[in-house]
């Protein structure tokens, strides 16, 4: 992939509705140089603060959570609501790191679980279509699975173009190419060459490319992408899941390979995406992006399950760092 022309930044993001972004990238950038317990003291903290006052978010994750765990009791659910979200919040912070630190201390530590189901994908000869889900440690993911494996992955662009420009210049670090929705064939050329892609594809991005399956029980919006990928590729199939396996250690796993996937049964093959993902969720639930409004599209006739969003503080504020 071509590099980011660092001169590009000033030509283009010197406007002031661009100050705050660059003054919170000066702010993520010192806390690249933080020991991780630091930085995930300090995760901790602003979780618990955004467990208490962002009322969207938690919002979101207790409904999610609601659904998908309907044999918790009340206290258990709203225990995990709190973990997931100050989980993610601790991502959030470590992910500097990954951008601008130095991560071969926590490699040296990463445990690598299933590698065998890995070498067996390679040494089917094909290109290798990596598939995933949105867990809390977010970017610094990368640099774990690039000590593995050739790291290449689709990625959705930021809203904030400032914000995206300086994140996808730092990924390459850990990351060979990186393709977004609109990319989607040269993506394809690009794993038919015999290279391997990650593809997050556990989000609710509508019903376009969509079909209903169960997740966690319940009739979840799921992309069909990854079955045509695979199917105009011919790629080998497997799963990655990361962790944050406590004591500055973590973890990557590599599911068994799918066979006999994709079948011409679109409502199949997204069962058994979400079903692994389930498996990934239930080893570490808290871990999981609960955040994200994964059954926002409903089927035909079916209310929304989540109360309608307001404008916030917050909000706004994002929607200025937007530019």
């Amino acid at each position: 992939m071509r590099p980011i022309d660092p001169k590009y930044y000033y030509r283009r993001f010197l406007h002031p509705r661009y100050w705050p972004t660059w003054i919170l990238i000066g702010v993520l950038r010192m806390l690249a140089y933080l020991p991780l317990p630091v930085l995930q003291a300090i995760g901790r903290g602003l979780g618990w603060l955004s467990y208490l006052i962002g009322a969207e978010r938690r919002t979101i994750a207790r409904t999610n959570i609601s659904l998908c765990f309907p044999e918790m009791s009340a206290k258990e659910r709203e225990k995990l609501v709190r973990e997931s979200i100050i989980a993610t919040t601790k991502g959030y912070v470590e992910s500097p790191k990954a951008w601008w630190g130095n991560m071969k201390p926590h490699i040296e530590r990463l445990e690598v679980h299933g590698k065998e189901h890995l070498e067996e994908a390679r040494g089917r000869g094909k290109g290798i279509l990596m598939l995933g889900g949105h867990f809390s440690i977010l970017d610094f993911a990368g640099p774990f699975a690039d000590a593995v494996f050739d790291f290449n992955h689709m990625y959705r662009p930021n809203n904030n173009p400032l914000f995206d420009a300086v994140i996808e210049r730092n990924r390459r670090k850990f990351s060979g190419a990186a393709f977004n929705k609109r990319q989607l064939r040269q993506m394809i050329n690009f794993i038919k060459e015999g290279n391997i892609v990650w593809y997050g594809c556990d989000q609710d991005f509508g019903p376009r490319y969509s079909v209903f399956a169960p997740f966690f029980g319940v009739q979840a919006a799921t992309l069909t992408t990854p079955a045509w990928i695979a199917r105009e590729t011919g790629a080998t199939v497997l799963f990655l899941s990361q962790f944050r396996d406590g004591n500055g250690v973590y973890s990557v796993h590599f599911s068994p390979v799918f066979e006999d996937y994709p079948t011409d049964d679109e409502v199949e093959n997204a069962t058994r995406l979400n079903q692994e993902i389930e498996k990934m969720v239930r080893r570490y639930p808290e871990q999981y992006l609960w955040v994200h409004r994964r059954f926002k599209t409903r089927p035909k006739g079916e209310p929304s399950v989540y109360p309608p969003k307001k404008k916030t503080f917050m909000k706004k504020l994002r929607k200025m760092m937007r530019g």
